[in-house]
């Protein structure tokens, strides 16, 4: 999602046109300023959803970043969700972006915290409304908490050269251009305050890939807040769609941050996530047709000589609630120390919601 402003709006009227990503623009390389490659020092610990993989959106109707945003981060949680099926779930809201009822409503700010809840995801919300301003300092303190506890961040970012202003008028803008998965910190100190200078944040710009091995993009949390004017930290970032999703900052003085905790489904499962062989999915709303998609599921801390039991459940209906759902399939594995990856050998519907849970008891 990108916003911008037509010259011919009047000082009331709300922005009619976000500011979608060109098809033509491949993100095949790592944009500079950015950095593509996570720290090599062995004081660092990594934190959040260690096992999210960044994807690509779709660009019309006004771009999916926040849906494409969410899929990324609930495929760490081993759920995965078509952007279309994720703005089915939003509901209207003031300010209004592009959707209606039958297809839903894209993500913004306004309508994040249902549709997170519809898609049955738990999560924690900054409370942008009653804090003291600028809100920098403590949102960014609210981050480290929040990936430290293992949550993914979905982040509303300002991007160079953009208008940041979702929708709003013009003599009341709302302050953001896009939306990004922030999934990952790097930190040698997982219980104190921020280090500005050696936290390291990962985030993905929603035009996978993110460099060439696709490990998403590594800020400084001391580089990452700046002013509309974009002229700190925010200073060398390239203008234009393809370059500046690749170097946002946060807005200094407000910002929106909605960090996915879990399933409320209540299953009980390993640490798992889920990747695809693809990096994105077809765009069925602009006509192309639905494929199959290719899964790996990551099983973390798997331990030599114990089996592993993997469900799968196709279908929100048939998902599963406190232990019940409808399995479409049984898998079991022997594990090896460390952990595993499991390919799917069948494939996964572009237009279906699939779940994916892993046990140790047998079955």
């Amino acid at each position: 999602m990108k916003f911008q402003f037509l010259s011919f709006l009047s000082l009331t009227a709300s922005a009619v046109a976000l500011h979608p990503h060109s098809s033509s623009v491949v993100d095949d390389t790592c944009i500079a300023p950015g950095v593509c490659l996570p720290p090599t020092s062995s004081d660092y610990t990594k934190f959040g959803r260690t096992l999210a993989v960044p994807r690509k959106q779709w660009g019309d109707s006004g771009g999916f970043c926040g849906s494409l945003s969410i899929q990324v981060i609930g495929l760490s949680y081993g759920v995965y969700h078509s952007q279309d099926y994720i703005r089915k779930c939003a509901p209207k809201s003031d300010p209004l972006g592009h959707g209606d009822d039958d297809l839903g409503y894209e993500i913004l700010h306004s309508n994040i915290e249902p549709a997170l809840d519809n898609l049955g995801f738990t999560f924690n919300s900054w409370d942008w409304e009653n804090q003291v301003h600028p809100q920098g300092k403590q949102y960014l303190q609210w981050m480290k908490e929040e990936l430290v506890g293992g949550g993914g961040i979905v982040q509303f970012v300002i991007c160079k050269g953009d208008a940041h202003n979702s929708y709003g008028p013009r003599r009341d803008p709302v302050p953001y251009d896009h939306i990004e998965p922030f999934f990952a910190l790097y930190s040698k100190n997982s219980t104190s305050a921020v280090d500005a200078d050696s936290d390291i944040l990962v985030h993905g710009s929603d035009y996978s890939p993110d460099g060439e091995d696709n490990y998403g993009y590594f800020r400084s949390m001391g580089g990452i807040l700046d002013s509309l004017d974009m002229d700190g930290n925010c200073d060398a970032a390239q203008a234009g769609y393809g370059k500046n999703e690749m170097y946002p900052c946060i807005y200094q003085d407000l910002t929106y941050g909605y960090s996915i905790t879990g399933l409320k489904a209540g299953v009980e499962t390993e640490e798992i996530g889920v990747f695809f062989d693809e990096i994105d999915e077809p765009d069925v709303r602009s006509g192309e047709t639905v494929a199959d998609l290719h899964a790996n599921v990551i099983i973390n801390g798997t331990v030599a000589g114990i089996k592993y039991t993997i469900e799968r459940y196709d279908g929100v209906d048939n998902f599963p609630e406190s232990g019940a759902g409808v399995v479409s399939t049984t898998t079991v594995v022997d594990g090896v120390d460390g952990g595993l990856t499991w390919k799917d050998p069948q494939g996964v519907p572009s237009d279906v919601s699939t779940m994916w849970v892993v046990t140790t008891k047998a079955k």
